[in-house]
């Protein structure tokens, strides 16, 4: 699979510059709503702090705009064909959408943040014990919205189903939930130490790997298969003008 990832990557090395630089200029109110709830959570102490980190992830990259990204990542998986005016009629289609699962995703993190540091402040162990448990509800929502938009534009189902399904998507695979929560976290780390890097092409990389793992996943329940392949050899990437 992750050769799959690499190769989809080496083919559409302009498009992923591109299609970031379209989501970052389209993206702009929601990134300086997250800079706004970022700088409110971190002047207001530990819990604040928690909260608005979560809460400004979810504004900048499960916002509406995000869909191009994700449909874009999808396309390429199945070897379609990109093109703008497919991807701002998807947008128009799966905007409200887009926003109800936002806000979802933002109020259940909220809610949840509220009751662990509720919970932190009871005496003894049952207290450390049921904040606890609303962290680790905490990481299950962030682990259910990275599916959401995914299957949103893939699926093209309601929000109540794409949550359905995007809860049924984590349990039953923990695994790849937690390694796909990991690598976004990792993404993020190098998009903030470079500086420009996730808002000139890291993020759509991420976008095409989630989506490689995720077809696959899809594939056992829709019976799918990833079709005839294109072969590569290594000697594309030393002399590209050779293939």
């Amino acid at each position: 699979m992750t050769r799959r990832f690499l190769w989809l990557f080496y083919d559409h090395l302009g498009g992923v510059v591109l299609c970031n630089l379209l989501w970052s200029l389209i993206n702009i109110p929601y990134v300086f709503l997250a800079y706004l709830i970022l700088q409110t959570g971190l002047s207001a102490g530990t819990w604040s702090s928690v909260g608005g980190i979560l809460v400004a992830l979810i504004a900048a990259f499960l916002s509406p705009p995000s869909l191009i990204v994700y449909w874009v990542g999808a396309s390429w998986v199945r070897r379609r064909e990109v093109h703008l005016k497919e991807a701002w009629s998807l947008l128009k289609a799966q905007f409200i959408r887009a926003q109800i699962l936002q806000l979802i995703l933002v109020f259940a993190s909220v809610a949840l943040i509220l009751n662990a540091a509720f919970y932190v402040d009871f005496a003894g162990l049952f207290g450390l014990f049921l904040a606890a448990l609303m962290g680790w509800l905490v990481v299950a929502t962030g682990l259910v919205g990275l599916y959401c938009l995914p299957l949103l534009v893939t699926q093209d189902t309601g929000v109540w189903q794409t949550l359905r399904q995007s809860l049924l998507l984590a349990v039953t695979h923990p695994g790849f939930s937690l390694k796909g929560g990991i690598v976004f976290l990792l993404f993020l780390v190098l998009g903030a130490v470079s500086g420009i890097g996730f808002f000139c092409g890291l993020f759509v990389v991420w976008s095409l790997w989630f989506n490689t793992y995720l077809r696959g996943m899809l594939m056992e329940y829709t019976g799918e298969s990833w079709g005839e392949e294109e072969e590569h050899s290594l000697r594309e990437i030393i002399r590209p003008w050779e293939s």
